[in-house]
């Protein structure tokens, strides 16, 4: 473990987490990301939901721009899983699954959200999404697919709410 703490741990290195790390950084703040590759947004084939790129941006350059604009501004962006977070005095310590330690006056959880994968009988999943036949977020895609007819896998009231969400952009 670092002797004295780091200003803030980013746990999560997707859009959320290295816009945090780039503000905090701006502001002349010790930031440590902690980044498992596995930000959803590595999988978009193209999003135009992003300012700036009216045409649009595949996700893996996206996040690439993203983390090269945090370390330009001073951003340590460390390669791990948090294993364990807990309060110590004066700070929080993240313990990652490798066995290293970080101490941090505060903390930003921009862990993303936990995709339940859709069960494919054909096909490759990941070819799915790079094709853009199959999408997980209404706000990035329902606009994307607005003149199309769709289908919309989810359950319970979660689902039923995303349902509606995409029939808000009928019509556009």
């Amino acid at each position: 473990m670092d002797e004295s703490p780091v200003d803030a741990l980013v746990i999560g290195a997707g859009p959320a987490g290295l816009t945090a790390a780039l503000y905090l950084t701006r502001f002349k703040r010790r930031v440590r990301v902690v980044h498992d590759g596995t930000a959803r947004a590595l999988w978009v084939p193209r999003t135009r939901n992003v300012p700036g790129f009216p045409d649009g941006i595949v996700g893996k350059k996206l996040i690439e721009r993203m983390t090269d604009h945090a370390l330009r501004y001073g951003a340590e962006i460390v390669f791990g899983r948090v294993a364990a977070l807990e309060r110590a005095t004066g700070h929080y310590r993240a313990t990652l699954e490798d066995g290293a330690a970080i101490a941090a006056r505060g903390v930003i959880l921009a862990t993303g959200v936990d995709t339940n994968l859709a069960r494919l009988d054909e096909g490759d999943h990941m070819t799915a999404v790079r094709d853009g036949v199959l999408r997980y977020c209404p706000i990035c895609d329902g606009f994307e697919h607005r003149d199309e007819r769709i289908a919309v896998l989810g359950s319970d009231l979660h689902g039923a709410a995303e349902a509606m969400s995409c029939g808000n952009f009928r019509g556009m």
